[in-house]
């Protein structure tokens, strides 16, 4: 059964306060404060409205047209892989949220496992997985976890090349 919590209840307990690498909003998981000169934009897709694939397809839309300088097919592959480890490790919700800047786009996987994720020796024969955190890790800037009663928040940063 797919389900979502009260997000505003557990962000005001135990939500995710680093701010965004690329920007000054002081929490991306609360409501989207755009600074001077920002144009709010932001990509928001659930599990209980949509799909792994709609997720991948919205997210590799959002990078072309947000950020072009990033690789579109990676972004896709990363928000794929990351939210099929939200839904197969935990209880099937999740939620994809991203925002974009000229030099760079931000991911954020909500998932409702509070287990950080765990390395795991990939299976390149039986095809059972192990290898969705290391292609994240090896396609994005940065990979953060961020983890909290109820559950927690993959964080992946694309710097633009410049």
């Amino acid at each position: 059964m797919t389900h979502s919590p009260d997000v505003a209840a557990r962000d005001a307990a135990h939500g995710v306060t680093e701010a965004c690498s690329m920007c000054a909003r002081g929490a991306v998981r609360g409501r989207w404060r755009p600074v001077a000169g920002d144009r709010p934009a932001l990509l928001v897709v659930e599990a209980a409205d949509s799909g792994i694939g709609v997720a991948r397809r919205a997210a590799r839309a959002y990078a072309a047209l947000r950020c072009p300088a990033v690789d579109a097919a990676d972004v896709a592959l990363v928000v794929s892989e990351l939210c099929t480890n939200a839904f197969r490790h935990a209880t099937g919700w999740w939620r994809l949220r991203m925002h974009g800047h000229d030099d760079g786009l931000v991911a954020d996987i909500d998932g409702a496992s509070a287990r950080p994720p765990a390395p795991r020796v990939p299976d390149t024969e039986g095809g059972t997985g192990g290898m969705g955190m290391l292609l994240a890790a090896s396609l994005t800037t940065t990979l953060d976890v961020y983890v909290y009663t109820g559950g927690k928040t993959v964080r992946v940063t694309w710097k633009a090349p410049r």
